[in-house]
């Protein structure tokens, strides 16, 4: 039989604060995986956050192939934006279940819940960004968790902490200390699952990393002191403290595995300053578009008085929905690290105005170009570094699930305003964005039987785990994108 393996994961943990902190010997059960076996980077789609790399993670392909971007998207022959419900493949323990491979799964973000299971999954229990109430397989799984350890009370109504806004001071203290208490929480429930059956796999992410950098990116420098908050807790700084909680929780639940076990820990994302132009993008493309809904909208908002300061933001914008089948593009829902935008295709969108082929290709061409020219005037630095369009770099039966392209920012310096030669000057109010948000790639730390026993260091995509992770468990998962990591599987 092959070795079992454990993985775990550690949502949006920030592959350079792991780095330092394990150099300074304040994670030391992270080091000493590191130290031991084999580490690397884990490259992730470009342009996009956690629902996308989440479920690359899971299904081993690009977006292009599972169609999940965001948790609110806009689908084909459709206007409207709404929750996204289902990833169009299976996740890759369904496989091991299949080949008969004893699984337990705890809470893998973003991800459909496989029923008849060899084993156990629970979905949406502590998670960043809950899809659903917490469910599980079987059925009574999750419910026992929620009964003896307590819901989420960080993300999730009416404690919902992790918003996209700044939190106050008084805030800040109690989301710190509901993130230390939902660690602990996994981490016992976790050693409980661990013991309770001898699994092929055991899988378990835990989220804190992510919630505490989305709100509290600004004070992970304990040395800084023109960000520290009254009421923290600075002699050891809050990120860090959920860091090092995290770290404890390793070395907890690995002190359970024998020397058959594969053990793997990874980070999907990075983290990184909220530096984001996403208040200014819809403007920028009004002024770049001739279109008859544009002119309308454009006509609207400078010569209403009315509608610039009568209107509710809420109006404002279904006015701008309504005009949508009327524009050659627009804005649609994405996480701050880059903007996301729909052309308007004729035979996919219900009311589409450019036409698919050349057409298409010369107007993503010129609409790329013009977003490349966009400066910052207050600084003379260009606001976008890169636009990713999809068609080129997301091939696959469900590109239309995404936008057309995505405005990765410029992240050096803040984005106060907009200006081009074909634009002018774009000045709006940026809302109080919260501190941190994902950045490119994460991070994996890696050892085991089966393994490679050189102190080796790999580069490889987060679609690769998948595969990598059956291979060890000597199970092949068919048709998808991800490549065995050759070190991890002893090649």
């Amino acid at each position: 039989m092959s070795p079992k393996v454990i993985v775990i994961g550690l949502d949006s943990a920030d592959s350079n604060l792991v780095r330092q902190w394990c150099d300074s010997g304040d994670l030391p059960f992270l080091r000493a995986i590191r130290d031991r076996g084999i580490s690397g980077v884990l490259t992730t789609p470009p342009g996009l956050g956690d629902d996308a790399v989440w479920a690359s993670f899971y299904t081993g392909v690009s977006p292009g192939r599972h169609g999940r971007y965001h948790h609110r998207q806009l689908p084909p022959r459709s206007y409207k934006v709404d929750n996204f419900r289902n990833v169009r493949r299976r996740p890759f323990w369904d496989q091991l279940s299949r080949a008969g491979r004893r699984v337990g799964v705890l809470d893998v973000p973003k991800c459909p819940l496989m029923p008849e299971l060899n084993g156990f999954q629970v979905n949406d229990w502590l998670v960043h960004g809950r899809d659903f109430a917490t469910n599980s397989f079987p059925r009574d799984v999750g419910r026992d968790l929620v009964q003896r350890f307590g819901d989420d009370r960080t993300d999730r109504e009416p404690e919902y902490l992790c918003l996209m806004e700044q939190l106050s001071q008084a805030q800040q203290q109690i989301f710190v200390e509901r993130l230390l208490e939902s660690c602990a929480k996994k981490t016992s429930a976790a050693l409980e699952f661990l013991a309770s059956a001898a699994w092929d796999l055991f899988l378990v992410v835990f989220k804190e990393a992510h919630c505490v950098a989305h709100q509290l990116w600004h004070l992970r420098d304990q040395n800084d002191r023109s960000s520290r908050v009254e009421g923290l807790d600075h002699r050891s700084n809050p990120v860090k403290r959920v860091y090092q909680a995290l770290d404890v929780a390793i070395g907890k639940l690995l002190s359970t595995v024998d020397t058959e076990t594969n053990v793997i820990v990874f980070s999907d994302l990075s983290m990184a300053s909220n530096v984001t132009g996403e208040h200014l993008l819809d403007e920028i493309l009004l002024r770049l578009d001739n279109s008859l809904g544009s002119r309308a909208l454009r006509l609207l908002q400078n010569g209403s008085q009315h509608f610039r300061s009568g209107w509710s933001e809420r109006a404002k914008a279904l006015v701008k929905r309504k005009l949508y089948p009327y524009r050659s593009a627009f804005q649609v829902e994405h996480n701050e690290m880059s903007g996301a935008i729909r052309c308007n295709v004729r035979g996919r969108e219900p009311h589409g105005q450019i036409a698919r082929g050349q057409e298409l290709q010369d107007f993503m061409a010129g609409l790329s170009e013009d977003l490349l020219d966009v400066i910052n005037p207050d600084s003379g630095q260009r606001i976008v570094a890169q636009v990713v369009r999809t068609d080129e770099v997301f091939a696959g039966e469900h590109r239309d699930f995404l936008p057309d392209l995505f405005v990765i920012w410029n992240r050096t310096c803040p984005i106060t305003a907009a200006a081009s030669s074909k634009i002018g000057v774009v000045r709006i109010p940026a809302p109080d964005w919260r501190p941190g948000n994902h950045a490119p790639d994460g991070f994996f730390f890696a050892y085991g039987p089966s393994m490679s026993t050189q102190n080796d260091s790999e580069a490889a995509s987060i679609m690769d785990l998948a595969p990598t992770i059956c291979r060890l468990l000597g199970v092949t998962l068919p048709d998808i994108e991800g490549q065995c990591v050759a070190a991890l599987c002893g090649e």
